[in-house]
């Protein structure tokens, strides 16, 4: 979406209602601010997501986006869906920690909490669309009928890996007033309009970590569930006992800290064996693979085959590599790299495009 739209664009938005969510960050205001002059009439939602130790940080967000919407003058809600965000997205993510996994609760957040109220919220409030503050882009194909998910034109702010999950449906509905935008561009909005005052920081990855400390978390959180793991093996590639560690949890593929012994050369951590609280370390060499396999597959772009390729990523910051992928069971694909990847942590996402386009995404079961 543009700042400025021509004018039979702007006939086809008046009076269309939309739910936008608004944090009270930047973003957020910008994208709100963009709809209203566009020709929609937004109406704002902030959620109440997470119990925090002091409610102060919460509140402070929830006012800022207050006085958003009196400046814009549009409607604000205030929804409380605590409960279900710690039953959906922090529980869940506290039991595949547990469990030896990697995962990413910002990707299952934004499909089964934001989308799903946000969409619940247009129905009730008779909103045509939703609207959030995401780099990304949307477009219609007319060949396939689907919607495609591209990355931000700033690709330094790319969003698109986290949203793999969303639905078609939920994507006929969507819009992103930022795709079409760079952060230098939104701040200048953000300063020009009075949107926002002071500095904010960034929103963190992991809103309910905002240190991005995992154990710290893990052990205030489920304080007896981490004290039954206790201490186990740390081993060799062989098998061969190294010495101990005091929980596998406090260990992710690729880490070369916290073994509490020395070596000749740099370690890494090649494998986690929860089941038996074992960690398993080997050199910078040792953690290069050729393949994964992935499943619970969402096809996004294109529609579902048995074979495909293109350009995967397999965390939010990686560069991506090509890839080839082939159906080996029920929604489960296995993924050959064009060159060797390294560190590949089952849990997190696997996002596959062509140049822009995100064409579908999975959850990494296992390096091959």
């Amino acid at each position: 979406m543009a700042e400025a739209t021509p004018e039979r664009d702007k006939v086809m938005s008046d009076g269309i209602k939309v739910i936008v969510a608004l944090s009270g960050g930047v973003d957020s205001s910008v994208a709100a601010w963009l709809l209203k002059q566009n020709g929609y009439e937004p109406v704002a939602v902030t959620f109440k997501m997470w119990r925090l130790k002091s409610d102060r940080t919460q509140a402070d967000s929830i006012d800022r986006a207050r006085r958003v919407c009196e400046l814009l003058e549009i409607p604000h809600i205030v929804a409380d869906i605590q409960d279900e965000f710690e039953e959906q997205v922090v529980r869940r993510f506290a039991n595949e920690y547990l469990s030896g996994l990697t995962p990413n609760p910002c990707v299952g957040c934004n499909r089964c909490i934001k989308w799903r109220n946000l969409l619940k919220l247009a129905d009730e409030h008779g909103a045509q669309k939703i609207a959030t503050g995401h780099y990304v882009r949307t477009d219609f194909d007319p060949a396939t009928g689907r919607y495609r998910i591209l990355k931000g034109l700033d690709n330094s702010k790319d969003q698109s890996y986290a949203l793999w999950q969303i639905s078609q449906t939920a994507l006929a509905r969507t819009l992103f007033p930022l795709g079409e935008l760079t952060k230098v561009a939104v701040k200048k909005i953000a300063a020009e309009q009075k949107l926002v005052t002071g500095q904010l920081a960034e929103s963190q990855d992991v809103c309910f970590i905002p240190d991005n400390d995992y154990r710290r978390f893990l052990a205030e959180y489920v304080p007896e569930e981490v004290a039954r793991i206790g201490s186990g093996e740390l081993v060799d590639e062989s098998g061969k006992i190294l010495g101990r560690h005091d929980g596998f949890y406090n260990f992710t593929i690729g880490q070369r800290k916290g073994f509490r012994i020395g070596f000749k050369e740099r370690r890494y951590v090649k494998t986690i064996d929860a089941a038996n609280n074992r960690v398993v370390i080997g050199s910078d060499a040792a953690l290069l693979v050729t393949g994964m396999t992935i499943d619970n597959v969402n096809w996004v772009s294109i529609p579902e085959m048995d074979n495909f390729s293109g350009r995967v990523k397999v965390r939010y910051n990686h560069t991506g590599v090509e890839c080839r992928g082939r159906r080996i069971g029920e929604n489960i694909f296995k993924i050959e790299f064009a060159k060797p990847q390294r560190a590949i942590c089952p849990g997190q996402s696997a996002v596959i495009y062509r140049d822009d386009c995100l064409l579908l995404g999975g959850i990494i079961r296992r390096a091959e």
